[in-house]
């Protein structure tokens, strides 16, 4: 099997397709959303696909009341549409009651960047990750879309899954485990880059293009946001100089400060700079990348701002040498007045 040239969507539904042929106790429900690989599901598994129509809400519910009936379901819209509209409903009827429901959500990011701010992923992973009993997967190649489909299957609670839609460069391949939590695709000794998702890929162009001009930045893929494997993050983070975060939400609630919680609570130092959307929508229109780049998410802006924090933890240590030299001169004054009385 080669995952190299499929969609990602694609991917991850042709792993359900293969879960439910062996289990006809799970359902597949759409709030009239499609994917390609969907309509294959929808053709041979007629009695386990669902079209609710546009009502994400009832979606959720009849998906409880499924799950409640030893059924394993998978409930699939936009990333908004399946979070934000409907989050009083994950939170008691899914999470409440830890149910066997998984929440597909394409979109996330930019993905959808010509429809505007009401179409824009920006806030899911800090809304969903304020569920209880929630586990948060973010895809970053049609590889680990396509796993990620059996792992929440598998999980038997409730779990959300990103998906972007379109084809992505393969970072892993047929034997990648994904339990973990996250990889180390690329170590740097320079600084580290904690990311996940569609920024996974920039990332690694950006880390890129650094060695070419002999700076050594890694790149860490955070592909279950939550929860967070704090003791692998924090081991492989330790002896960093240096961590950026680089994340398509607003900051609040995002993986930079779930990171820098975490470092905290495992009492690690380093200077850490974080990336995101900050405090705002984007009302611009355009296709994908470009949208990227207006809101500062793009190669060229992870560049600048890994060589930002770099030059800043460099100046740090002169300012901390100079005030142990300073230190130092005043204990060496302090000795000889003392031999001077």
């Amino acid at each position: 099997m080669s995952l190299s040239d499929v969609d990602m969507r694609d991917a991850f539904f042709d792993s359900v397709y293969d879960l439910a042929a062996k289990d006809p106790n799970l359902i597949v429900l759409t709030a009239d959303h499609g994917a390609f690989s969907l309509e294959r599901f929808k053709k041979d598994f007629p009695r386990q696909y669902f079209n609710v129509g546009i009502s994400e809400q009832n979606m959720v519910s009849l998906a409880a009341g499924l799950a409640l009936g030893a059924k394993r379901v998978f409930i699939y819209s936009i990333v908004n549409f399946v979070t934000l509209r409907c989050l009083e409903q994950i939170s008691v009827d899914l999470g409440s009651m830890k149910l066997p429901v998984t929440i597909v959500g394409v979109g996330a990011g930019f993905t959808y960047s010509s429809d505007g701010p009401t179409h824009h992923g920006i806030q899911d992973v800090s809304v969903m990750a304020s569920i209880p009993n929630l586990n948060i997967l973010n895809c970053s190649d049609a590889w680990n879309s396509h796993a990620f489909a059996a792992m929440a299957y598998e999980r038997g609670g409730p779990s959300y899954v990103r998906i972007e839609k379109g084809k992505f460069p393969s970072l892993y391949g047929k034997d990648s485990n994904f339990d973990a939590g996250l990889t180390v695709l690329k170590r740097g000794k320079d600084a580290m880059v904690v990311t996940s998702g569609y920024l996974v890929h920039a990332s690694m162009e950006a880390a890129r293009q650094l060695a070419e001009e002999g700076i050594d930045i890694g790149v860490v893929d955070l592909y279950r946001i939550k929860p967070l494997n704090v003791n692998l993050l924090a081991s492989n983070l330790r002896e960093a100089r240096a961590l950026l975060t680089v994340e398509d939400n607003v900051a609040a609630g995002g993986i930079g400060s779930m990171v820098a919680t975490a470092l905290m609570e495992e009492e690690i130092s380093l200077p850490l700079q974080r990336m995101s959307l900050g405090d705002r929508y984007c009302y611009k229109y355009g296709n994908r990348e470009w949208v990227y780049a207006e809101n500062g998410l793009d190669v060229p802006a992870i560049k600048r701002a890994a060589v930002d924090l770099i030059a800043k933890r460099l100046q740090l240590r002169e300012e901390r040498c100079h005030v142990r030299l300073v230190d130092l001169d005043l204990v060496i004054s302090l000795t000889f007045d003392k031999v001077d009385r």
